[in-house]
């Protein structure tokens, strides 16, 4: 009795435990936001790479335009970063629904806003990483069930 309700509530379970996790992206997503815009010096992306990118565009597009001729768009560092909190955030909300590209999606980002700013603070790293753990977990467990499903199937169609 115990193991067909289990079994009955397992895909309400399964939603809820999706929402809960998803809301940690959520709200990563809106603290790096406020991290980002609040305090006006730009977030860890701008202040790591910010400088680097200024110096590489300055005296690259004067290299480019005195030997082909080319003019170079100014580029600005926080559009790179902001196309990474929307896309955490777009990702977050799509994983809700259960499908595993939500999942790549959500490990790519993690892993470009672990790895590009490196933290300083061993905890946020830490943290990071543990969740960069927890998508690939989710990730395995998604192939696994799928596997296990076609297999299912397939007896299901041979028996019938």
């Amino acid at each position: 009795m115990i193991c067909t309700t289990l079994t009955k509530s397992m895909p309400a379970i399964a939603f809820f435990g999706r929402m809960a996790f998803s809301f940690v992206f959520l709200i990563t997503a809106i603290q790096d936001y406020a991290d980002h815009y609040g305090g006006g010096a730009g977030g860890p992306l701008e202040k790591t790479m910010g400088p680097a990118v200024n110096v590489l565009s300055k005296y690259g597009s004067k290299a480019l335009t005195f030997y082909f001729g080319m003019q170079v768009v100014a580029f600005d560092v926080r559009l790179i970063e902001f196309a990474l909190i929307s896309a955490k955030a777009t990702a977050a909300l799509w994983f809700i629904f259960g499908q595993s590209i939500p999942a790549y999606f959500l490990l790519v980002t993690q892993i470009f806003s672990t790895v590009i700013p490196f933290p300083t603070n061993l905890n946020d790293f830490t943290q990071n990483l543990t969740l960069i753990g927890a998508l690939l977990y989710y990730i395995g467990l998604k192939h696994t069930i799928d596997n296990l499903d076609e297999e299912k199937n397939k007896e299901n169609e041979t028996e019938g």
